[in-house]
């Protein structure tokens, strides 16, 4: 059952407020118009839906921030969102960049039963197969692969869900042999691409990898 007086509409902006804001980012109008692909007029118009039923509140610079039951329907939508993206790789074999778009066909739909059952059949999973953690779940501490030295190695531990949305980011990452658990090591950084080591071949990635990937600390 979806939580009630939650439209999918409010849950799909609770849910983009929410992962703007992982890993300490800010959800503004503008950046929810770009990220929703919907106008700034149509975001205005929600955000003071939001702010009426008490779920969001905008500070003097207009940053929004997810309030009271607001909170708790993101993280709701978030964590099933979470899970159907294990039950995809995990008990359908998916590739884990595939996921992302099934998830969200699934997430508006899954009853508070459905999101139990998963989790106990998958075994409570801490993380998406892409590294994020489960809403309550502390994320391990991470940098992204710009903040190492050249030759620093460290494993992959998460794609902040923000870019998960980027059509073919996620395949582009998996082309490259950059996925979760995956150890890097930085060759060089130039202000084009980033040349980093994987098991013993060399690669340039694109440069807006550099801050979209994080390691471990």
């Amino acid at each position: 059952m979806r939580i009630p007086s939650a439209s999918v509409a409010s849950e799909e902006y609770l849910q983009a407020i929410y992962t703007l804001q992982d890993e300490g980012g800010q959800a503004i109008g503008a950046r929810l118009a770009e990220f929703l692909q919907v106008t700034p007029a149509a975001v205005s118009e929600m955000l003071h839906r939001l702010e009426r039923d008490e779920l969001v509140s905008l500070d003097e610079r207009k940053n929004v921030r997810l309030v009271g039951r607001g909170r708790e329907i993101a993280e709701r939508i978030a964590r099933r969102h979470r899970l159907a993206e294990r039950m995809l790789v995990d008990l359908l074999g998916y590739e884990w960049w595939k996921t992302h778009e099934e998830a969200e066909r699934i997430e508006h739909s899954m009853s508070a039963e459905m999101e139990e059952r998963l989790a106990r059949v998958l075994g409570d999973p801490q993380t998406c197969p892409h590294g994020n953690p489960m809403p309550g779940v502390a994320a391990r501490p991470a940098r992204t692969i710009e903040s190492l030295r050249p030759g620093d190695s460290a494993a992959v531990e998460r794609i902040p869900d923000q870019f998960e949305h980027e059509p073919g980011f996620l395949e582009y990452l998996d082309a490259q042999g950059l996925r979760p658990g995956v150890v890097v090591q930085l060759v060089s950084l130039t202000d084009d691409a980033v040349r980093v080591r994987i098991a013993g071949t060399e690669r340039m990635l694109r440069r807006d990898c550099g801050h979209k990937v994080l390691v471990g600390a």
